[in-house]
């Protein structure tokens, strides 16, 4: 959380938090949660994306025994069950017309009544609501109650996609790192230089949620070291090796033959490298005759660490 965001979560005001599918809104909303004065009492979530109409009042206000078809039994809504602490109404642009009413009511007065029941409840909550949706827009088309959308808009955080906020994936990384670690009873040993820049190459499509399943999927691959660029999923490890690809091609001139000629000095030079310079078996692996490849070494000036040669080459270095 930045400085702005860390004063609002001292608050219990309530807070509007927009971004894209995926961009951390939940994530943002348990912080602010755990850094308000409410950290000891409950952090609530109500997706609204997933439930029904009739679900969802009952889901939020809760109903007494035989209200409604099916009602068998007594419900304790969320905003009861959240007394002292956070509710987090996700996806908040799906809740209907006429539900959008009653939850207004609730929160000018702090009090609701269930479903089937006519005793009221005092409440004592904090409400982060969150939305991909256009608010504003929905507004105006008449799909959202302009009275609602300032009651909830009392702070507004919008968060941008991370491949657009690069500065924001170390210090998210390590956040789920350590928590997911924490929450199994293990230690985080930390990232390798490597991983980082990792992580930072990669555009994540996915978006928070999927830099948050990386790192599940890396803390779940690792032992006791700090954390290689080895143990990302495939997705991120084949977009890492394209930006290397796209690095060194960067080095290559535009002209094609030139070009080529570079490859091959620098290819000649990283394989004789790899058998310490022995000729015979650097021409084996590379499918070039020792000939050729003597050629090679003297037309690019290649020069070889402890190799010594003339035009015939000392017979220690041709091993």
């Amino acid at each position: 959380m930045d400085a702005r965001t860390r004063k609002i979560a001292g608050t219990s005001h309530t807070v509007l938090v927009t971004g894209r599918t995926g961009s951390g809104k939940s994530h943002l909303a348990q912080q602010m949660h755990e850094a308000s004065p409410r950290r000891e009492a409950r952090f609530v979530v109500v997706n609204l994306a997933t439930l029904s109409e009739n679900l969802i009042e009952s889901e939020l206000f809760g109903h007494e025994k035989g209200a409604f078809s099916g009602a068998d039994m007594k419900r304790i809504g969320k905003l009861e069950t959240a007394n002292g602490g956070t509710v987090f109404l996700d996806e908040i642009g799906e809740l209907p017309t006429r539900l959008q009413v009653k939850l207004l009511e609730a929160l000018n007065s702090l009090k609701i009544s269930p479903v089937g029941s006519n005793r009221e409840i005092c409440l004592n909550i904090r409400i982060i609501a969150a939305t991909n949706r256009d608010l504003g827009k929905m507004v105006n088309e008449g799909l959202f109650r302009e009275d609602l959308y300032f009651r909830l808009n009392t702070f507004h955080i919008h968060l941008p996609d991370l491949a657009s906020t690069p500065e924001r994936i170390p210090a998210l990384a390590k956040s789920f790192a350590t928590s997911a670690a924490a929450r199994q009873g293990r230690h985080f040993p930390g990232f390798t230089p490597a991983f980082e820049a990792a992580l930072a190459s990669y555009d994540w499509p996915g978006n928070v949620r999927e830099l948050k399943n990386a790192i599940d999927f890396a803390l779940a691959m690792s032992g006791d070291e700090a954390f290689g660029p080895h143990l990302l999923p495939a997705p991120v490890l084949r977009r890492r090796a394209h930006a290397s690809l796209a690095l060194e091609m960067n080095r290559f001139p535009t002209d094609y033959r030139a070009a080529k000629s570079e490859f091959e000095r620098l290819y000649l030079d990283e394989v004789l490298k790899r058998f310490r310079g022995k000729i015979n078996l650097t021409a084996k692996q590379s499918g070039l005759s020792k000939v050729t490849l003597i050629d090679k070494i003297r037309r690019y000036e290649i020069d070889i660490p402890r190799i010594k040669y003339n035009a015939h080459l000392k017979q220690e270095n041709i091993a």
